[in-house]
């Protein structure tokens, strides 16, 4: 039976280790010794450096060989959103800028786009009008939306912007209930003519005092500039 310090491990024989007392920037002599056979590790030819680390620690950081703290960045160059939290039109048909799933471009940047959204409705007459939108200047460009049309059905619809600022899609929903959702996407590529704010927008189809529309916590906006 082997021991450590006088506790039992596995084995034969006695392992003993042993160090000189430790204080701030001395951390002392370690003695290593088994069957006879002794080891010294000296401290103060080896040297021990105490490490701080630069920046800051948290949940969503990462700890860098240079001793640094950092986020991690996606290697294809994709910039996430998440929605923070739920964001409701009640009785307008005017698109509002949806608070959360934005982002700046900068005039002739050409960008990558991807949404998938959570949507859903207290009423199948008011259903879920969205669209894309830069707040100055226009867009070039196109893509495919993923959507459930007013009536319910499943549609794979081609979204394209030339020389205007939005364009909009009358989605819909299959059941008249806020809590039922619905699953809606997005992939688009677009060139920006000015400096502006790009960003989801949404309404209700039909107005009406007791209908709301829902973009709900957790959507997801990803892009990328290409150049």
């Amino acid at each position: 039976m082997k021991t450590i310090n006088g506790s039992s491990i596995l084995g034969t024989g006695d392992l003993t280790v042993s160090g000189s007392g430790v204080s701030d920037g001395d951390y002392g002599d370690i003695t290593v010794s088994s069957s006879g056979t002794v080891w010294n590790i000296d401290a103060a030819t080896i040297g021990v450096t105490e490490l701080s680390a630069t920046g800051t620690p948290s949940s969503t950081t990462f700890l860098r060989g240079d001793n640094t703290w950092d986020t991690p960045t996606d290697p294809a160059g994709w910039t996430t959103i998440v929605k923070s939290a739920n964001q409701d039109v009640t009785n307008s048909s005017t698109l509002v800028n949806d608070t959360d799933l934005q982002f700046s471009v900068v005039a002739g940047g050409h960008y990558m786009v991807e949404m998938q959204l959570t949507i859903s409705a207290n009423n199948t007459g008011c259903d879920y009008k969205f669209g894309v939108n830069v707040n100055s200047g226009t867009m070039k460009g196109s893509g495919l939306w993923h959507y459930i049309s007013s009536t319910g059905a499943g549609v794979n619809g081609v979204v394209q912007v030339n020389a205007a600022s939005n364009t909009t899609v009358n989605g819909g929903t299959t059941v008249s209930d806020v809590d039922f959702l619905c699953f809606y996407q997005l992939k688009f590529s677009f060139t920006a003519s000015e400096n502006a704010t790009f960003s989801l927008q949404f309404a209700n189809v039909t107005a009406n005092p007791a209908y709301t529309s829902r973009t709900w916590k957790g959507s997801i906006l990803k892009y990328k500039r290409l150049d």
